[in-house]
């Protein structure tokens, strides 16, 4: 078979497996897999090996050791960090391509109309915490590779499947920790797919950077009736705010001509995101604690970032005599492919066949993909996945059963081009 037949049985072959793909991520997002403090994650990786090693994969368990576990999450080192890999190997040498995505997810909370464990389909939706950030994209780049074997493609080189942990929280000791120890490098992978939520119109190519801090006012405590004999760290903390307020002016005039979504993400900017002060309501504090968010288009940098940031505590400090000690939570350098990578125009040109004219993206956050590209070396990376960016973390989290199977079909035909050398031919629309 070739060209547009091959193509038409990779779709039925998906077609005809809709209502397992619907209740395998059913089955799925009952698995409580919350992060923090990243409980379930034996559970999940269980699940997860069990239905490739059905598959005919070679699947190891990976599990991080707990030193390192507390390098990254000293408060949460008690929990196991668990992540699988799978791989397939064809009888013909060729490329290797790696689809990876992360089975944490944020905590549910408490405003759901429906239970977020207890997943329902409703109305061509399937709601449960996770359906679109992203065990759906995990389902689906699974359920392509059983679509190629139903359709009778053979393929070259080999397909490896990832499933990591702690993407909610950096990533660290997920995929970070794989591509560390060598599981994901440029000797094993030519071509790697994220299958982070981000539609399944568009490929995304990278994503914004990240520096998450403390800072902590250091003042003197004093009787409230006698407030002058003390310092208080909270107004110590505003001269600090106004600045950074001058400081986020700056960042917004840091714009990207990268195709950053939404349109208003194309900047650099700063949030204070929480603030904590005080014992009581006659006690002067000598400590104020403020968390920020900065975030960093393509092209900065961390450093240059962090830079700035000391700059501002130099001036504050030296305003007003009061030391700004600060930590870093997490940082996330800014990556990004190229849309003229093999990878991305495959993707792109096999979408177009669902859809009009798919977009390339750059995602306002960051993601695992950073791990791909900039430690491992691998250029050849996208994020592509069946999920909505707008259901990421919120309440009834939800993703449309039709965007699952299109980015099934969009992922399946996508890989037998890259495994066959292009031998499907110019995809037909559906």
């Amino acid at each position: 078979m070739t060209g547009a037949t091959d193509r038409r049985a990779i779709y039925d072959a998906v077609d005809g497996r809709v209502d397992e793909m619907v209740a395998f991520l059913c089955d799925f997002l009952a698995i409580e897999t919350e992060n923090p403090p990243g409980r379930g994650y034996r559970e999940g990786a269980a699940f997860l090996a069990a239905a490739m090693d059905d598959r005919g994969y070679d699947v190891e368990t990976v599990t991080v050791p707990e030193r390192v576990v507390a390098d990254h999450y000293p408060e949460r080192s008690d929990h196991e960090r668990v992540n699988v890999l799978g791989r397939k190997a064809a009888k013909r040498p060729g490329p290797d391509v790696h689809f990876t995505g992360h089975f944490d997810v944020v905590p549910a909370g408490e405003d759901w109309d429906r239970d977020p464990y207890d997943p329902v389909v409703e109305d061509g939706r399937v709601y449960g915490r996770g359906a679109s950030d992203m065990k759906s994209g995990i389902v689906a780049s699974l359920f392509a590779v059983d679509a190629l074997e139903a359709a009778g493609v053979v393929p070259r080189g080999s397909i490896t499947q990832s499933m990591t942990v702690d993407e909610e929280t950096g990533g660290f000791t997920g995929l970070g920790y794989l591509v560390n120890e060598g599981y994901v490098d440029e000797s094993n992978t030519d071509y790697c797919v994220y299958t982070e939520c981000f539609d399944a119109s568009r490929v995304c190519l990278g994503h914004r950077g990240v520096l998450k801090f403390h800072v902590t006012a250091h003042g003197e405590t004093a009787h409230g009736c006698m407030a002058q004999d003390g310092t208080n760290a909270i107004t110590a903390m505003q001269a600090l705010l106004a600045r950074v307020d001058e400081y986020e002016d700056e960042l917004h005039d840091r714009t990207s001509e990268l195709p950053v979504t939404p349109p208003e993400s194309r900047r650099a900017d700063i949030s204070v995101t929480m603030i904590d002060a005080g014992y009581s309501e006659n006690v002067v504090p000598d400590r104020c604690r403020a968390t920020f968010y900065r975030v960093l288009v393509p092209d900065e940098t961390v450093e240059g970032a962090r830079a700035e940031v000391e700059t501002l505590l130099a001036e504050a400090e030296a305003a007003t005599g009061v030391t700004f000690e600060s930590d870093e939570i997490m940082i996330a350098e800014p990556t990004s492919a190229s849309r003229d990578c093999t990878v991305a125009r495959t993707y792109a040109r096999e979408a177009g066949a669902f859809y009009d004219d798919p977009e390339f993206v750059v995602s306002p956050g960051s993601d695992d993909q950073r791990f791909v590209i900039n430690d491992a070396g691998i250029e050849e990376c996208i994020v592509y996945g069946p999920g909505r960016l707008e259901q990421a973390h919120v309440e009834d989290e939800y993703v449309p059963v039709d965007a699952l199977v299109t980015a099934t079909k969009v992922m399946a035909a996508s890989t037998a081009d890259l495994l066959t050398g292009g031998g499907l031919g110019e995809p037909v629309p559906d």
